[in-house]
């Protein structure tokens, strides 16, 4: 990665993910485990929406496989979606993502207080911001 090889990276973490998906499920940590990779991945490459989509999914399949809405794990990957996407540029992007994150953090509201109504805020501003 400090090569600046994130495409190459990706791939060869985005393979051990697929082989840890079909040897232990989806929801396994394996699987999640190269998934949070991926997720670091694209913020290394300085790709917040890819990052923040990333994470995203990682919450949800966390939840999915039964994980409490406060594990560690579980309130980790929403908190990293959520700074993920506080640093997406793009108006149209953030507003996409905004409303998932806003529904993930009614589940999962975290250790952090008032994320949920910061998510609520920002998603205000970026949808009166709209063309």
């Amino acid at each position: 990665v400090s090569g600046g090889r994130h495409g190459e990276a990706d791939g060869l973490a985005a393979r051990y993910e697929h082989d840890a998906v079909r040897a232990h499920g989806a929801g396994s940590e394996q699987a999640l485990h190269w998934s949070e990779v991926r997720a670091d991945l694209a913020m290394f490459a300085g790709d917040p929406v890819r990052s923040c989509r990333a994470w995203l999914a990682v919450a949800e399949a966390r939840l999915g496989a039964g994980q409490a809405v406060d594990a560690p794990a579980v309130e980790a990957a929403v908190d990293r979606a959520h700074h993920q996407w506080s640093r997406i540029k793009d108006t149209a992007r953030a507003r996409e993502l905004g409303p998932a994150l806003a529904q993930l953090r009614l589940r999962v509201p975290g250790r952090r207080r008032g994320a949920l109504e910061s998510v609520q805020r920002q998603l205000g501003r970026l949808q009166a911001a709209s063309p």
